[in-house]
């Protein structure tokens, strides 16, 4: 289990600027709320060392990481298009990370079956991507990535593109996993309801900062500002 710390990582684009300061608990599911263009898809690319911060950092358990290559950190990430390869079967799409780091094919094929029964995907093994449902494939991208045993899970709005009744159920299995492994996970979404179903913690983004950061019942209970709580709909119960 991680910890996760920003501390004024900052990104300046020639029409915005992200600068965040923030703290992901260990083995808990913080999740990223706000709008489009606010920058918690830029934040979770901090995170992962595919954007280098123009200042601040970036520590795992107070070792900074901002200086680390991508593969260097143990983050992976699950994005919105699960990305599989077509010509390879689901069992090779969830050891390919396992092939790179030249893993022996027992021990692989172990590993990766172990990680589609953890998405409920046992019997999937031979399948190929083009056979699946979107959240089938997206369950096969989550195995991809926890089978790899990362300090830190990254999803980036991962469920937005499927229909309500598969998001509710892939919410639930996410929860279910991610309590099982007990890994530091980060959660990002623009939707208030997933926001509330997911995370332990939310820490609400406007503008490219985060306005409010806690416990997700009292966040939403009790938004800290007039700002905060307009994004999230709430009419009274504004903190002074």
């Amino acid at each position: 289990m991680t910890v996760v710390e920003l501390r004024n990582a900052t990104k300046i684009f020639a029409d915005a600027t992200i600068d965040v300061t923030l703290r992901a608990d260990s083995g808990k599911q913080l999740v990223l709320l706000g709008p489009s263009g606010s920058g918690k898809s830029t934040v979770l690319r901090m995170i992962a060392g595919l954007t280098t911060p123009d200042s601040g950092g970036v520590s795992f358990d107070g070792e900074q990481v901002e200086h680390l290559a991508p593969e260097r950190r143990q983050a992976a990430m699950v994005f919105q298009a699960p990305a599989l390869f077509p010509f390879r079967t689901v069992l090779e799409n969830v050891e390919y990370g396992l092939k790179v780091r030249k893993v022996k094919a027992e021990l692989r094929r172990s590993q990766a079956l172990e990680a589609l029964a953890a998405v409920h995907l046992d019997g999937f093994a031979d399948r190929w991507p083009n056979d699946l449902s979107g959240g089938e494939q997206q369950r096969v991208s989550l195995a991809r990535s926890i089978v790899l045993e990362p300090r830190v899970l990254l999803l980036d709005e991962p469920l937005s593109s499927l229909d309500p009744v598969l998001r509710a159920e892939l919410q639930e299995l996410i929860c279910e996993v991610q309590s099982t492994k007990q890994i530091t996970s980060i959660f990002v979404t623009h939707d208030r309801a997933e926001a509330f179903s997911v995370g332990h913690d939310v820490a609400v983004m406007l503008d490219g900062r985060v306005e409010q950061v806690g416990p997700t019942e009292q966040v939403f209970s009790s938004p800290a500002s007039d700002r905060v709580a307009h994004f999230l709909g709430a009419a009274e119960g504004i903190a002074p």
